[in-house]
Formats: structure tokens, C-alpha cells, sequence
């Protein structure tokens, strides 16, 4: 029987290479027709329908090349993938690509030459030390690039150089302490957010932020750096005009330059939080008329003095918390903010008291939180309790007498009302009335004085021991001790009358002997030793009228002149002469 088999079939049997060859490839079109599911690895998920493959977890050791071609959503979080050469260009229409946390040491060039579509690729939490020149060659629509948490200490000139449609640059928590090119930035046309936090960066770059070729920016986040001090020109390029947000927490920051902040007309939050600022850097945040949002928490400042916030009159959200020094805030500090409406001051120490209506000025606040401070009484004129929507009192030492009686009433006259609809345990509940404008927060609002109170919840204290009633016993008390206290000053005052009166007479009675002295000298060298004792007259002046004469009275030898009352002869007129002695 003679062989009735095909050519090709004749072949494949001669030729076990070219027959897996042909199988392959007949598979391989099969899968590309009926976009086959079958090989969709194991621990991963397919979905064909949406062009979605997700791999999480799937102990990978490198990326899969049986997917569908025209996929466009691959997440390979999570896996063991050491490299991606060649690996990723099969998949021409990949818009998203997650290859975060694996064990990728370097990304060679042309690695994503073909992936033109490619919008976001996150390649955070692996091992890459440097981004060569033509790391993301090709990458022409990306728009978010997530590199963080890996160890990169080089960025070569022109890595950035075909990603100009980039938005979002994360290389947050990284190895880099400086920038060798400050053109890196240049083609970033559109970028709006750059996060740097997490570095080793000793200096504010903003030779690479002021070549970028537009007003975009942002976001600029550089927390957990090394940064010392904010010079005159670290935000002065016009590219930070348009600037909202920035983040300068956790450096170590001691000074700022007054002109620092002039050019950031747009800023709404700054976070200056964590750093070694020892005074409210007033003059320097006056310049930014727009900013809603400030974190000043963490730092070294003792008082807040008047106006420390001056000129900041849309500010909404203030942060002074965990400022182991202060201790002192003026009644006049939140003056010139007129907006404001959450402010958080938790977690000072020294903090034992805050001025009575601190925050009446300030019409629009909504949210006051004071926990864990050293405050130990409080009065309801420290919080507008009329407008307010959330108050945190808890963890301070409180004192729980009738000084607290407002907070005690009003716990337990809304905890009535609203134990129906709230559990006594949860840590807060809603005042007052139907409208649950204020929000109480009710764990750890506990007693620390007297003694038979400490650590008992306001809510659980006696009413005797916060309620003062006046009795009978207490008024005639008081009474008693203030009629004795009127008659020990009566006394007291007799006492230095009399000492005064004494001191006058004595004092009269040394003139008097003292002037009689001096009429006998001059009586005595007159007539001489041995004379008889002379007469002392006075004698009118010729001008003179006989009524005044009439008045005149002789006097013994022994009285002095001094002592007569005699004044009103010589005061009636200017014109009228002194009396005439005459010795006889």
C-alpha cells in the first residue's frame, strides 16, 4: 500500500522541530482569533471582555507573554519579577501597567520603546538605583509615573526628555540628595504634582522647578528631607505662581527668609509641621493672602503672640498641636482671621490655660479641639458653644468643681436626650437639639481632681460635687468674714490718723520754742543783758484804717509775732504794707 499522506504531513513526521514549530504557531493563531482564556496563567485573572489582567500575588518570577495582545490593564503588584526586557513590547495597546513591589534592579533603555499608549506605570518598591537617559523612551502620552520607595540616588540628564504629557511625578522616598542636571524638568510641559518627600535632600531644588516652561505646578511635596533653611529664592520662579499646595513637614527647618513666600500668590495649604521653628514666622506667611489650610505642629514655639497670623484672612484650617514648649497663647492671636473654622490644638504639655473668649472674634469656627492639653478648669466663655458643631475637651487634668457645672450640665442634659438613639460607650454623641449642631466628644473627658475623682468620667461625677449651693451657713460666713475684715481696716485706719495728728503737734510745738528763742536773742541785744525785758508793739503803717488799728491787740513779751492771726492785714491788698515793730 503506497504512502498516501501529504507533504505535509511527511514533513512534520521527519521533522520533530518544525512540527512543535507549526503547532505553536497554529495555537498562537487560534488564541489571537478566538482570544482564548485558557491561557491566562494560574493566580491570575482575565477578563477579556474589559482587557483587564490582574496578577496579584501570583509568585511571578517574570511577565507573561500569553495574554491578549490587545490588553490594556496589567497588574503585576506583588510578585517576584526580577526584569521586563522584552516582555512588555508585545502589548502595543497597554494604557495602565502596575509592576510594583517585585525585585527590579534596573530599567534598561528602550524597555517601553512601543507602549505609545501607555498612560500610568507604577514601578514603586523595588530596587532601582539610577534612571538612565532612555529609561522611558517612548512613553509619549504618560501622565503618571510612581517610582517611589525604591533606591535611586542618579536621574540622567534627558530621562524625562519624551514624557511631556507627564502630570504626576512620584519619586518620594528615594536615596537622592541632589540634582546633578537642573534642566531634568525641562520638557515637563504639563506637569502639576512632584513629590520628592523622603529624600536625603539638603536644599529647596528649585534650579530644576524653575526650568520648567509653564505655570502648572501644583504640588510640590518635599517632607522627610534634610532641609535647614527657606531662602529668599527657593520659590521665587514663576512657576510656582500658580502653586497650591506644599508640603515642607518633617526637614529641619530653622529659618525663613521674610521674602520667602512672596511669590506663592495661589497657595491654599502649607504644611510646616515637624521642624525647628521656635516663633510663628508672621511676617513671612503674611504674604499669603489665599491660604485656607496651615500645619505649624511639631515645633519648638513657646508663645503665640498678637496677631500671629496676621493677614491671613482666608485661613480655615490651623494645626498647632504636639508644641512641647508652648505655653502662653495671647486672647488676641486669631484677630485678623475672620474664616476661620476648625482649629486643632492638641497634644501641648505646657499648655495649662487659654484666655476666656479666645475664639468670640471668630464667627465662622465650627470645630475646636483641645485634647490632651494640661488644662485644668475651663469656663464656657472659652468656646462659642452657640455656633459650634464639634468640641474635644478630653485628656486634660480637669479639676471637677462648680467651675465645671456648664460642661457637666450640658453633658448630662444632651446625654437624656440622646440616649435613646446613642450608646453611653461611644466616644461621642450629638448636641444639642434636633439639629445635632455640636458634637461632644465624650472618651476621656474624665476628672483628674480631687483625689475621690480622678479617672471618673464627667458623665459618671456626682452632681454634689460640681453643684455650689449657697446655704445659710455660707452666707452668714462670708458675712461674718467681711464686717471683720471692714473693722480690722477701721482700726487700722484710726491708728495711722492718731500716729499723724502726733507727729503735727510735735511739730508745732518745735517751731513755737524755736521762734520764742529767736525773740529773746533779739530782744537781748537790743537792750543789753542787764535791761528789763522790752515791750513789743506793733505799729500800723501810715495807709493804715482805723479798723484795722481797732483789731490790733498788745501782746506779752514772751509771745512770739509768728503766732498771731494776723494774716488778713496783709493778704486784703497787694498795696498794703507789713506792720511797723517798734521796741520801747
Amino acid at each position: 500500500m503506497g504512502d498516501e499522506r501529504t507533504p505535509l504531513a511527511l514533513y512534520l513526521n521527519t521533522h520533530s522541530t518544525g512540527r512543535l514549530a507549526f503547532l505553536c504557531c497554529m495555537l498562537l493563531c487560534l488564541c489571537r482569533l478566538t482570544t482564548c482564556k485558557t491561557m491566562c496563567p494560574s493566580g491570575c485573572s482575565c477578563h477579556d471582555d474589559t482587557l483587564r489582567v490582574t496578577c496579584i500575588d501570583a509568585n511571578l518570577e517574570v511577565v507573561p507573554i500569553q495574554f491578549n495582545p490587545y490588553i490594556e490593564y496589567i497588574d503585576l503588584c506583588n510578585n517576584r519579577i526580577h526584569s521586563v526586557d522584552y516582555t512588555i513590547q508585545n502589548y502595543h495597546k497597554l494604557k495602565h501597567l502596575d509592576l510594583s513591589r517585585n525585585k527590579i534592579h534596573s530599567l534598561r533603555p528602550h524597555n517601553f520603546e512601543l507602549q505609545e499608549r501607555l498612560t500610568v506605570l507604577n514601578i514603586s518598591y523595588n530596587h532601582i538605583t539610577s534612571l538612565s537617559k532612555s529609561t522611558f523612551k517612548g512613553l509619549k502620552s504618560l501622565q503618571v509615573l510612581d517610582i517611589s520607595n525604591n533606591r535611586i540616588e542618579v536621574i540622567h540628564s534627558g530621562a524625562f526628555k519624551e514624557t511631556s504629557d507627564l502630570m504626576v511625578l512620584d519619586l518620594s522616598y528615594n536615596k537622592i540628595m541632589s540634582f546633578i542636571d537642573d534642566h531634568i524638568f525641562n520638557n515637563l510641559r504639563k506637569i502639576r504634582i512632584v513629590s520628592l518627600q523622603g529624600n536625603q535632600i539638603l536644599e529647596v531644588p528649585s534650579e530644576i522647578f524653575n526650568h520648567i516652561p509653564s505655570s502648572s505646578l501644583e504640588v510640590v511635596r518635599l517632607q522627610e528631607n534634610l532641609i535647614e533653611e527657606l531662602h529668599e529664592r527657593s520659590f521665587s520662579s514663576s512657576v510656582f505662581s500658580c502653586l497650591k499646595t506644599l508640603n515642607l513637614a518633617s526637614n529641619v527647618i530653622r529659618t525663613i527668609h521674610r521674602s520667602t513666600f512672596s511669590g506663592l500668590h495661589s497657595l491654599v495649604y502649607l504644611d510646616l509641621s515637624d521642624n525647628n521653628l521656635t516663633f510663628i514666622p508672621t511676617e513671612q506667611l503674611s504674604k499669603l493672602s489665599q491660604l485656607t489650610e496651615l500645619d505649624l505642629s511639631t515645633n519648638m514655639v513657646h508663645e503665640i503672640k498678637p496677631v500671629a497670623f496676621r493677614s491671613l484672612f482666608h485661613l480655615k484650617v490651623l494645626r498647632l498641636s504636639y508644641m512641647q514648649y508652648l505655653s502662653k497663647i495671647d486672647s488676641r492671636a486669631f484677630v485678623d482671621n475672620i474664616r476661620l473654622e476648625t482649629v486643632i490644638m492638641d497634644n501641648n504639655p505646657n499648655l495649662k490655660s487659654i484666655p476666656t473668649r479666645i475664639f468670640h472674634g471668630n464667627h465662622h469656627l465650627l470645630h475646636v479641639s483641645v485634647r490632651g492639653n494640661s488644662l485644668s478648669t475651663l469656663d464656657s466663655s472659652h468656646f462659642p458653644l452657640d455656633r459650634l458643631k464639634s468640641l474635644d475637651l478630653s485628656s486634660n487634668p480637669l479639676i471637677c468643681n462648680c467651675s465645671l457645672l456648664w460642661l457637666w450640665d450640658l453633658v448630662q442634659q444632651e446625654f437624656r436626650k440622646s440616649f435613646s438613639t446613642v450608646n453611653p460607650v461611644n466616644e461621642t454623641f450629638l448636641l444639642p437639639e434636633e439639629s445635632q449642631r455640636l458634637r461632644l466628644h465624650l472618651r476621656n473627658l474624665k476628672c483628674d481632681e480631687p483625689e475621690t475623682l480622678t479617672n471618673v468620667l464627667l458623665l459618671d461625677v456626682p452632681e454634689s460635687n460640681v453643684r455650689c449651693e449657697t446655704t445659710w451657713l455660707t452666707v452668714a460666713i462670708v458675712t461674718g468674714f467681711v464686717l471683720t475684715l471692714f473693722v480690722i481696716t477701721c482700726i487700722l485706719l484710726l491708728l495711722i490718723n492718731n500716729d499723724v495728728s502726733v507727729l503735727n503737734c510735735k511739730k508745732s510745738k518745735d517751731t513755737l520754742e524755736s521762734t520764742v528763742g529767736e525773740s529773746r536773742h533779739l530782744a537781748s541785744n537790743i537792750h543789753g543783758n542787764n535791761g528789763p525785758p522790752p515791750i513789743l508793739m506793733l505799729m500800723p503803717g501810715k495807709d493804715s484804717t482805723h479798723a484795722d488799728i481797732a483789731d490790733l491787740s498788745y501782746l506779752e513779751p514772751w509771745v512770739p509775732v509768728k503766732t498771731l492771726d494776723m494774716e488778713r492785714l496783709s493778704v486784703g491788698s497787694n498795696a498794703r504794707k507789713s506792720p511797723h515793730i517798734v521796741y520801747v
